[in-house]
């Protein structure tokens, strides 16, 4: 049977729910009704396989909650208030209302910071922001925040958040495809972690490192660091992480060229991710579908889901897979011999990647260019992006992306 998708605005309602009766929650839309109209929310319109949404901003959502929080900081007590603001963020980076969920975070921090009564709520608003900065390719930002949470775990001696937040930094690396230094904050959370033997934070951890391995090639390990946290976190029934580890054996299957098991696992991480309303892993499974359908060159379906991944990281604000659907349209237009537009898609892409410091994502687009440059004569240009994207991959150690360079450089 196949789950209902709310929508951001029963989502909020639910949230209401959790802190008012039900009279109460009446009370309050009746008096949203009687204040000015705004511009109502779009709901989730669902096409075929794929999920459309519109990438506008939400007014309604916004409008709602201004008032909501208004309403709630006269009725709850600052406990309670302070609980409701953290769901309501939760709600809001979710569906990809970045904005929103900063004003939130930095409302709570406003209240938490300055009492010592509140030093957990703000370790991790601290670490959401950081969360939050590292989806928008914000490392600085992001990693300034990880220590600044650090600081507060650390003051208060929560195991539990050191290791989330050693974790985050081996993401934000591994994301990256710094390799190396993913490897030393997973095996620093590790080792933080084990003291609390919490299963939960482990198998983040495994399933972090199993991108690492798929990064370097290893693919049967990464396969069994992945199937190891997908059996936990079905156990569990956490939609968020059972997506995301979907997508990535998705990404495995595709790099081993097993492409029917890939796009199994994609429409499963896009069936999950539906369900719980989560956007990031949406939009990359979006982009992997349009992957195998370009390398299969099935360029319909390969533009409709590049499309549709563009639409969803456009509403979350997340630039670097829009780069990576750059890239895509830049293969789809180079197999169609449109090199000019390829060669726009792909500098479009590097351009993005440079921009937020991504030299794995930079060395991909580097090499589908100088597949280009061969392709249309351009030697000196062919070699000149190789080579680039030789360079990253042997600092690496990224051997089968190193053995494929110097396969295409002939």
């Amino acid at each position: 049977m196949k789950s209902k998708v709310k929508s951001i605005s029963e989502g909020f309602q639910d949230v209401l729910g959790n802190y008012f009766s039900e009279n109460d929650v009446k009370v309050f839309f009746k008096k949203l009704n009687n204040l000015s109209p705004v511009i109502e929310q779009p709901e989730i319109l669902e096409r075929k396989s794929f999920t459309a949404y519109n990438a506008a901003n939400s007014p309604k959502f916004r409008f709602e909650v201004d008032q909501a929080i208004t309403y709630s900081e006269r009725k709850l007590s600052l406990d309670k208030f302070l609980d409701f603001l953290g769901n309501i963020g939760a709600l809001s980076i979710a569906h990809g209302e970045v904005a929103l969920s900063t004003d939130i975070a930095n409302k709570m921090l406003s209240i938490t910071k300055t009492d010592d009564r509140f030093i957990n709520i703000t370790a991790y608003i601290f670490y959401n922001f950081a969360e939050i900065y590292s989806r928008q390719a914000m490392w600085k930002e992001s990693q300034a925040h990880i220590k600044k949470a650090i600081s507060f775990f650390e003051k208060q001696g929560d195991i539990a958040g050191l290791a989330k937040s050693e974790n985050l930094f081996g993401a934000i690396y591994a994301g990256r495809g710094y390799t190396k230094s993913a490897k030393l904050h997973f095996q620093k959370a590790l080792s933080i972690v084990d003291q609390i033997k919490d299963k939960s934070i482990v198998a983040l951890i495994e399933n972090n490192l199993g991108i690492v391995s798929n990064i370097e090639g290893a693919y049967d390990e990464a396969y069994s660091f992945f199937r190891r946290a997908l059996m936990y976190f079905e156990g569990l029934q956490d939609h968020k992480h059972i997506a995301e580890i979907r997508h990535n054996l998705g990404m495995v299957f595709t790099q081993k060229k097993e492409y029917d098991s890939a796009l199994k696992e994609f429409d499963l991480s896009i069936n999950v991710s539906i369900i719980a309303r989560y956007f990031p892993t949406l939009a990359i499974s979006y982009v992997g579908k349009a992957l195998i359908y370009c390398e299969i060159s099935d360029f319909a379906l390969a533009n409709a889901f590049a499309d549709k991944g563009m639409e969803v990281s456009y509403k979350i604000n997340d630039k670097l897979t829009i780069a990576d659907i750059y890239k895509i349209k830049g293969i789809i237009e180079r197999k169609n011999k449109h090199f000019d537009s390829s060669e726009n898609f792909f500098f479009s892409s590097l351009r993005l990647n440079k921009e937020f410091d991504n030299e794995m994502n930079y060395a991909e687009t580097a090499v589908e260019l100088a597949v280009l440059y061969k392709e249309s004569k351009q030697i000196e240009d062919a070699a000149k992006y190789f080579t680039k994207a030789l360079a990253f991959y042997s600092k690496i150690k990224a051997q089968p992306e190193i053995d494929k360079i110097k396969r295409l450089m002939g």
